[in-house]
């Protein structure tokens, strides 16, 4: 009983400490196997952002079909559609990481920070 007990306890205190694994589905496979961009851009831009609030970018322009993402703190993206919001529980992107999205021009992405 002591045992079980002891190990209710252990498995109790595990959970305390648990961390949150962040994970994203999509429907299609990117249509190149390597990740690369042609240069020069199409737009290189920055915009700030803070974690009171989810703020979108402006919207992609004509021919737009990469993205590339890179932030400086820890945050939370949210890609595509005209209307995106970032939230706690949409993509997250530790800080420096870089990460490439397939987009479509007239969407936007939003980003908040963590």
């Amino acid at each position: 009983m002591r045992a079980l007990l002891a190990l209710l306890l252990l498995a109790s205190a595990g959970l305390a400490d648990a961390a949150n694994a962040y994970y994203t589905v999509y429907k299609e496979r990117p249509p190149v196997t390597y990740q690369a961009a042609t240069t020069p851009a199409l737009l290189e831009t920055s915009f700030s952002f803070t974690n009171a609030s989810s703020v979108q970018s402006a919207a992609f322009p004509y021919l737009s079909a990469l993205l590339r993402i890179q932030c400086d703190v820890v945050c939370h993206v949210s890609v595509g559609g005209t209307n995106p919001t970032a939230t706690a529980t949409t993509t997250r992107l530790q800080a420096g990481q870089t990460e490439y999205f397939l987009i479509i021009a007239g969407d936007k992405f939003a980003v908040i920070a963590e």
